[in-house]
């Protein structure tokens, strides 16, 4: 007996594609942000506005959106996170692999290249302000000191006024009484005198 034949069926099975989950940068609201930073949108945007003028990130990397549909991204997060912390130094390593927006307009923020002189730039004028600001401040307590001084002077002036102002009052009282006391023996000797005088005129009738 002959063996039955095997019929082979070749059947096309498409490969299954497993593709790999790209790693989609998580965006948050305005509100979710604040929350997560415990920053008011005040507070918020300063933050912002000095990652983009004083460490060069771009805009587009850290907002999207406008009005109440502006969102941020998790770059913005994390660099919010170490700006109020003052990890400075960690600040500027993420700067450094930060990535830059696609298409950045004209005048957009400073790139990486551009960063450390700009950075050391506004430090200068940190410290030049500083500098200005402490020197007005000593000129200003200079001058109050002087003021002080001139004005206790002028105490201390007026002081001794009173003092030779009470002297001469007590010593022209103490003239004026004399005076007092010298006239009316003056005039006790002159009454003494006049009776004297009118004693011997009555004698010698």
């Amino acid at each position: 007996m002959e063996p039955e034949s095997l019929a082979v069926i070749d059947v096309e099975v498409e490969p299954i594609d497993n593709p790999e989950p790209e790693n989609e940068e998580t965006w948050y609201s305005a509100v979710q942000i604040q929350g997560l930073l415990r920053l008011s949108k005040a507070g918020l945007q300063q933050s912002i506005s000095k990652l983009q003028s004083i460490y060069g990130l771009d805009i587009a990397t850290l907002r999207r959106g406008a009005a109440r549909a502006t969102q941020y991204s998790e770059l913005a997060l994390k660099a919010c996170k170490l700006l109020n912390a003052g990890k400075l130094s960690e600040l500027r390593k993420l700067v450094e692999t930060a990535p830059t927006a696609s298409a950045p307009s004209q005048g957009s923020a400073l790139t990486i290249a551009e960063y450390t002189p700009a950075l050391d730039r506004r430090i200068t004028e940190l410290n030049q302000n500083a500098t200005s600001t402490s020197a007005s401040l000593n000129q200003n307590v200079m001058q109050l000191l002087a003021q002080i001084a001139t004005e206790n002077q002028a105490a201390q002036q007026r002081d001794a006024d009173l003092d030779n102002a009470e002297i001469n009052a007590a010593q022209n009282r103490g003239a004026a009484r004399a005076l007092a006391v010298f006239q009316a023996e003056q005039k006790a000797q002159a009454e003494v005198l006049a009776q004297l005088r009118a004693m011997k005129l009555g004698g010698a009738e």
